[in-house]
């Protein structure tokens, strides 16, 4: 699902109250933040994990990769300019405190080191599209990504995403991915958690295989109230361990991407990995898979992402959706909507509450406002902007329209989407819209 941290909450009455005027109560609502005049650009990296249990997710991610691109393109004004990178979760045995451990569980020295994976009909490290014809690529961008996305399966087992998304953006070697009028968006497929490593101790101790594998969970997780991941059984409220001996924290990669953008609100994440929970050590002593499926090919599994939904949940706008199913189309398209959402999406996620039922069409209680985002993240509050129903002569004011085409990713029946008329009026990029509407729920009870 797609994350949000600007849900609030309001007390139902008349349509145009300024926001400054909200009560709280338990009436939620669905709040936008869109900007008025946007420059869509993007730049976006695929880290994917590269061992031996990926061959079927990777060619599900190659397979769907379009589903992402089909809601880009319904933006206005047609797909964004983007920049598309792949990196692997493959960093060897390499540590942030610089060591490496040697030889171990297939893994040695630097391994990908975040170098972005190449291909012969790309030129260059990345794929760069203007979304107006101009690109680097030979053939269809989707053959082109599949083609970058083609990582194999032979790299380290113990898979390092968020270190290799760090070491991605740093590498030298990948100079121009990102940009300072883009966007950001970093996207982890993997069947298992992250295990980026601040130190070598993992590697110079004599397990092997599935032990060196358990020890990213039992030095990284903490569930309960215990540090012990050892007993076989369930555990509960799981999250990354604050006395990690080897594994590094998921807050120092979060910090670091959210550095990387002027405005760290320019920055958003997503994942499609194993279900975060349940959490249970099996009778052997190891980490149980938190979901299972069957692709056709055979059983698959994936393990709990209790590490990356943590650095997930760290940033304002975040999809997070299961690598268990049979493929990854409805991830994919989900992740599109998210970037949709970082570019300005009028679409609504959810039903809209309709204030008054005796008359034939919509009438949404929705507060609208003009903000001005300032660097600092304080967004200054400029004017209410009314609706164009109840005062029409009035600009800008708002409405609602359906739209099954652009808003045809959503789960809303209509699909629909918020119309700001500004009569011609181009605002200034610094200029967003606040609009906080009541839904109901699929029941048709109201939030």
């Amino acid at each position: 699902m797609i994350m949000r941290a600007t849900w609030m909450l309001l007390l139902v009455g008349c349509l145009n109250r300024t926001v400054t005027q909200l009560e709280p109560s338990r009436d939620k609502v669905e709040t936008m933040n869109i900007p008025a005049h946007a420059f869509p650009a993007a730049d976006i990296l695929f880290v994917i994990d590269n061992s031996g249990s990926m061959k079927e997710e990777q060619a599900s991610l190659e397979a769907n990769f379009g589903k992402m691109m089909q809601v880009l393109e319904t933006l206005d004004g047609g797909m964004p300019d983007v920049h598309i990178g792949v990196v692997t979760s493959d960093l060897g045995t390499s540590t942030t405190d610089g060591s490496t451990g040697g030889a171990a569980f297939g893994c040695s020295g630097k391994g990908d080191d975040g170098a972005m994976h190449t291909t012969s009909s790309v030129t260059g490290r990345f794929i760069a599209d203007n979304g107006k014809g101009t690109h680097n690529y030979s053939g269809t961008l989707d053959a082109a990504f599949s083609s970058l996305a083609n990582v194999g399966t032979m790299g380290c087992g113990i898979e390092q995403h968020l270190g290799a998304m760090q070491r991605g953006l740093e590498n030298p070697a990948n100079t121009g991915f990102v940009r300072d009028n883009a966007y950001l968006a970093v996207v982890v497929i993997a069947d298992e958690d992250d295990c980026s490593l601040a130190h070598d101790g993992l590697f110079t101790s004599s397990t092997q295989g599935p032990q060196v594998n358990f020890a990213c969970t039992s030095d990284g997780v903490q569930c309960d109230s215990s540090t012990d991941m050892t007993t076989p059984g369930d555990r509960t409220q799981c999250r990354p361990s604050d006395h990690a001996r080897w594994v590094q924290s998921p807050d120092r990669y979060a910090s670091f991407l959210r550095g990387v953008k002027a405005d760290p609100r320019d920055v958003v994440v997503a994942a499609i990995v194993g279900n975060p929970a349940p959490v249970k050590i099996g009778s052997d002593g190891l980490l149980a898979p938190s979901c299972t499926y069957n692709d056709g090919t055979g059983p698959q599994t994936a393990f709990p992402a209790v590490r990356t939904a943590n650095f997930l949940a760290q940033f304002g706008l975040y999809s997070q959706s299961s690598i268990c199913g049979a493929d990854l189309e409805a991830g994919m398209t989900q992740i599109g909507a998210l970037l949709k959402k970082e570019f300005g999406d009028p679409c609504f996620e959810t039903e809209l509450q309709d204030a008054d039922p005796s008359t034939p069409e919509l009438d949404a209680d929705c507060t609208v406002t003009d903000i001005q985002r300032v660097s600092s993240g304080d967004d200054r509050e400029l004017a209410a902007i009314p609706s164009c129903k109840q005062s029409p002569s009035a600009l800008p004011c708002w409405h609602i329209e359906d739209d099954a085409v652009s808003c045809a990713y959503t789960k809303t029946n209509p699909h629909r989407k918020l119309v700001i008329d500004r009569g011609g009026v181009v605002p200034g990029a610094e200029i967003h819209v606040r609009a906080s509407c009541v839904g109901v729920d699929s029941s048709g009870a109201q939030f």
